[in-house]
């Protein structure tokens, strides 16, 4: 009976071997050089990047171009001066001091005058300065004296309008005619000490109505004060 179980046993071994090397290669193991991946066709659709032109950016510029630049303010002038101009122009309504100085004789009565030959009533102020010193008219007007004048010496006599006239003697110089149209603060003579005189002064007249007046508290009442 051992002998009858091994004939089948033989055969079907031989018939397994045969069966195994019947079996083709691919069956056995796949290409080294195969893999799935590489059969998956590529079903996604190709990406692509588009760059759109660039943005144009406006700038608004102000305003203000170097013409439109504001300008550099004047520089302040010098303290010397701000104070000549404001002897020159004065404060009282377009009257100013005709000379700066200090008053040696005063309007009114002079028992003792300094020189002979003069009235013993002053008709003026006199107002001491040094030769040579620009004497200015006290007010825009026309001229209607200008030359020598016995004791005055040099003269000048300016009218004002309104019956108000004022006078410059003893000038060492006149700087105007007769008929002159000139503005307040006009040069219209150099201080001198022509005529009867002691010195170099100023005799400084101011006339209303044809009538000498005292220059003190007349120039005054327009805001001036003499000496």
């Amino acid at each position: 009976m051992r002998r009858n179980l091994i004939g089948p046993v033989a055969m079907a071994f031989v018939a397994l071997l045969a069966v195994t090397g019947s079996v083709p290669a691919y069956a056995v193991a796949p290409d080294a050089h195969s893999s799935p991946e590489q059969n998956v066709p590529m079903s996604t659709p190709a990406q692509s990047l588009q760059v759109s032109p660039a943005a144009t950016i406006t700038i608004q510029r102000d305003g203000y171009t170097s013409a439109a630049a504001p300008k550099p303010k004047p520089k302040p002038k010098p303290v010397a001066q701000v104070q000549a101009t404001s002897v020159a122009v004065g404060t009282g309504q377009g009257w100013l001091l005709p000379v700066s100085g200090r008053i040696s004789s005063a309007f009114g009565p002079r028992p003792n005058a300094p020189v002979a030959g003069v009235s013993s009533f002053h008709k003026g102020a006199d107002i001491a300065a040094p030769c040579g010193q620009p004497v200015r008219a006290a007010q825009a007007g026309t001229v209607i004296e200008a030359g020598y004048q016995g004791s005055y010496g040099n003269w000048v006599l300016i009218d004002h309008g309104n019956g108000i006239q004022t006078g410059y003697a003893h000038s060492s110089q006149n700087l105007v005619v007769k008929g002159q149209r000139v503005a307040a603060g006009a040069t219209v003579a150099l201080v001198g000490s022509t005529g009867a005189s002691s010195g170099c002064h100023v005799h400084f007249e101011t006339r209303v109505g044809g009538a000498q007046v005292d220059p003190v508290p007349f120039m005054s009442s327009w805001g001036i004060r003499l000496g």
